[in-house]
């Protein structure tokens, strides 16, 4: 019996050794699904060091490290996903699409798009690539291209709260007012995820140009109730610029 257990106790120490960064991981997911990024980035560091983190984690991992603005770190772990992903898998195309996100934030539109085109090409589709690849088209200033996707996007998922804002934001951008005040006045019935500043700026936006200033103000100012983080499109101090702005004009 004594040389079963001492077996026994072998096998879990192995284990424990051999697995320790995935198990120091799984306090980081807990902290991540929680809401807490920067406390999970702190445990992901950690794991990180350790080694040996599977793809999964450390995909979860460069996107903490994202979505907290440690861009370097980011790129690392793509860089490292990328490489032990097999072409063609969904692991693969999803640390591209990351990889777009992550040029986006290093301020090059251009690969971020190529990477998310590259995504899309491969017949590998889902909502966040679609979500994605929608805000950079209507980014990149090529509207009719934009609203030609935005459109495709809906059709694909018209329950998804930011491919429905892409493709409101997309009608706005062109100048056609009625059609977004309409998508938007929807995505806003349904009382979208309270981290969704976007939705509710740019249905202020919309009714501001559409002569509805005191309802656009109200709005604008809702959105800056929803919290902001570092994959928010615009930053929080924008859109408190543009509602003073707003006030000014409209006081005038």
């Amino acid at each position: 019996m004594n040389l079963i257990w001492r077996i026994i106790l072998c096998v879990a120490l192995i284990f424990i050794v051999v697995k320790r960064a995935a198990i120091v991981a799984l306090f980081a997911k807990y902290k991540y699904s929680k809401g807490d990024y920067y406390g999970a980035l702190k445990i992901f560091n950690v794991a990180d060091k350790i080694g040996n983190l599977g793809v999964g984690d450390k995909i979860l991992y460069g996107y903490n490290c994202l979505r907290c603005g440690e861009l370097e770190k980011a790129k690392k772990a793509f860089d490292i996903a990328y490489m032990i992903t097999k072409p063609e898998t969904a692991d693969r195309h999803r640390v591209r699409s990351l990889q777009a996100l992550l040029a986006w934030k290093q301020e090059d539109l251009e690969t971020a798009i190529e990477y998310l085109e590259e995504v899309y090409e491969s017949g590998f589709k889902n909502t966040n690539l679609y979500q994605n690849l929608g805000i950079m088209y209507n980014l990149s200033g090529d509207y009719e291209k934009a609203l030609e996707f935005n459109k495709e996007a809906y059709e694909y998922n018209s329950d998804d709260n930011i491919i429905v804002d892409n493709l409101a934001d997309t009608y706005s951008l062109m100048g056609n007012y009625e059609d977004a005040e309409k998508i938007y006045e929807d995505l806003i019935n349904r009382d979208p995820e309270p981290r969704f500043p976007e939705a509710y700026y740019g249905y202020g936006k919309v009714l501001i140009e559409l002569g509805r200033k005191n309802e656009g103000i109200e709005m604008i100012e809702k959105s800056l109730t929803k919290p902001f983080s570092f994959l928010s499109l615009k930053p929080k101090e924008e859109i408190e610029k543009m509602l003073e702005e707003y006030k000014k004009a409209c006081a005038s």
